[in-house]
């Protein structure tokens, strides 16, 4: 693109160089046919050909003043086709581009749901596992309350009886 900016630059600054010296040579033909309109010493046939010529060359050069006016036009017409094309170009590498930043951003995020959801189903599985050990813990406590309960019980009936027995025996 630099490169090509470049050249459009020289392209340009050419341009206008050829027509700044066919502006010069131009403005240099009409002030020698100025002169020659003024000056009125040289003889009638020499001079009108003199004038002829000047008059020619001047013609010819706004000819090609023209024409380059005409070429520097078409080179802004091929510049902007040229932008165009390129900007077209360009808008396609883009889509492309984004087409394909948003399959691989779909991509990413279907597998960043894929790893969420994994994680959430074990996250579920651990508290049911969690529960079931909870709940076995609780089972098992209350179990065991109710094992010291009984054995509790127990000594107290043991402690009775033996106070009957001790009462007995007195």
């Amino acid at each position: 693109r630099f490169l090509k900016h470049q050249c459009d630059i020289q392209l340009r600054r050419r341009a206008q160089q050829v027509q700044e010296e066919l502006e010069t040579d131009r403005q240099i033909l009409s002030a020698l046919l100025e002169k020659e309109e003024e000056d009125q010493s040289w003889q009638s046939p020499r001079r009108g050909r003199a004038v002829a010529d000047v008059a020619w060359m001047k013609k010819v050069i706004e000819e090609q003043l023209q024409l380059e006016k005409e070429r520097e036009a078409e080179l802004e017409t091929i510049f902007r086709e040229e932008a165009k094309k390129i900007w077209e170009k360009r808008e396609e590498e883009w889509e492309r581009e984004k087409v394909a930043r948003d399959r691989l951003m779909s991509e990413v995020l279907v597998g960043r749901q894929r790893q969420i959801q994994e994680k959430m189903e074990l996250n579920r599985r651990a508290q049911e596992e969690s529960i079931k050990y909870r709940e076995q813990l609780i089972k098992e406590l209350e179990e065991a309350k109710e094992g010291t309960h009984r054995e509790t019980e127990q000594e107290e009936e043991q402690q009775r009886a033996h106070r009957r027995e001790l009462q007995a025996q007195v």
